[in-house]
């Protein structure tokens, strides 16, 4: 006795949906990524070598204003050394970075250096930009 067979159909994946939503993902993260805008504007100088350095907790910023910043937090110059020593006992670290606009005096980096010195630093870094 012959049996009737159903032809059975082959399962398929169905790719339209999984395409629409890489694509939507795509845009809102082009979309999103505009928006990022770093805290501090500084026009950093170029350098000639290309290495970066490692992370540091402890970084000094100055922008064009000659205001200083430790981690992104304002501090007044005659504050530094305190401000400085603090943060370094806390963190356990005597490594610091330097990061300024290209337009800031000469004199104001070295006071810098200086201060970070008499605060205790042990390893001074300039950062640089590409």
């Amino acid at each position: 006795m012959d049996f009737i067979r159903k032809k059975r159909s082959r399962p398929h994946i169905e790719i339209t949906p999984l395409v629409d939503i890489i694509f939507l993902l795509l845009v809102f993260f082009m979309i999103s990524s505009n928006f990022i805008e770093p805290i501090i504007r500084m026009d950093l100088p170029k350098a000639m070598s290309h290495q970066k350095l490692e992370k540091v907790d402890l970084v000094v910023t100055v922008d064009q204003n000659e205001t200083i910043y430790i981690n992104k937090s304002p501090v007044l110059k005659k504050d530094l050394q305190v401000a400085l020593q603090e943060k370094m006992l806390r963190l356990n670290k005597f490594d610091v970075i330097f990061k300024a606009d290209k337009r800031i005096s000469y004199n104001t980096f070295v006071e810098i250096l200086d201060i970070s010195k008499i605060a205790g630093a042990t390893s001074f870094s300039v950062e640089h930009t590409r």
